[in-house]
């Protein structure tokens, strides 16, 4: 299973629960990152207590945050090999996969992966090149199983995120490097208007079909040792354990939920470009 992770966190709100059941069944399991999670202001200001954050207070960020990554993704189970960052730019995938020509972070002021451990630091902030990437990690790794944003989330690293990838796994189908019968699910962060409240129901509800069409959803029921080692490794995000609270929160239930798109809307996607 190859999981696409936009931020430093997702992997663990979303699929901390599947992720370490998968990897102590010994299946063979991968996290990547888009981004380093290093455009988030409030983060920044709260963290290293700061009114104005400087570009490179966000370059800190974004190495305090793979440091968290890495300490979550080994409470999951994973070895470092079995993470890799692309360091990309945290709020710019939208304006890469629009115009698709090299860009520089607004926080950072870099205009390629600036963090050591990255799978590339000679590509662009281009989108062509976040492709290119992508394409050679599901070449390499050859998985039967992708996860990814909904394309739906409201959040534009997420949304974009599965806009990358449906991309990449598209042009590789066509290629036959990957099979047709390639298992993609998504998974839904940001709503709003969904998930409900902590407190309100111990398990993840389904999105509404007006709230976000095209899916058919299925859960991951938890055990109690899967729903603690999640816990825990949300833990590992010092960074956004205060800024995120309500978020972590909503996604520490007794479930995990996964949304299988239709076809006909992956399809639309990967036509784009």
């Amino acid at each position: 299973m190859l999981f696409f992770s936009p931020h430093p966190d997702d992997e663990s709100l979303a699929a901390g629960g599947l992720i370490y059941r998968l990897v102590h069944a010994g299946d063979a399991v991968r996290v990547v990152f888009m981004t380093n999670g290093d455009g988030y202001p409030w983060a920044a200001q709260e963290d290293f207590h700061l009114k104005k954050p400087t570009d490179t207070d966000y370059l800190a960020l974004g190495e305090l945050r793979q440091r968290e990554a890495l300490a979550a993704a080994q409470r999951l189970g994973l070895a470092k090999r079995h993470v890799s960052f692309l360091g990309f730019p945290d709020g710019g995938l939208a304006e890469l996969w629009r115009a698709h020509w090299s860009r520089t972070s607004p926080y950072t002021k870099e205009d390629s992966p600036p963090y050591p451990g990255t799978v590339d630091p000679n590509v662009d902030y281009d989108g062509q090149d976040l492709t290119s990437v992508i394409a050679r990690l599901l070449r390499d790794f050859q998985p039967t199983v992708v996860i990814m944003p909904h394309p739906y989330d409201t959040h534009l690293d997420h949304a974009h995120t599965s806009y990358f990838v449906t991309e990449a796994v598209e042009a590789l189908q066509a290629r036959h490097v990957l099979p047709k019968d390639l298992l993609i699910l998504t998974y839904l962060v940001h709503d709003p208007f969904w998930p409900p409240a902590p407190g309100t129901c111990t398990e993840l509800p389904a999105p509404s079909a007006s709230r976000v069409p095209d899916t058919t959803w299925a859960q991951v029921k938890l055990t109690p040792a899967e729903v603690a080692v999640k816990d825990e490794a949300l833990a590992r995000y010092r960074s956004q354990v205060e800024v995120m609270a309500d978020l972590f929160h909503r996604f520490q239930r007794e479930n995990e939920l996964f949304g299988r798109v239709k076809s006909e809307i992956l399809a639309k996607i990967a036509a784009v470009h």
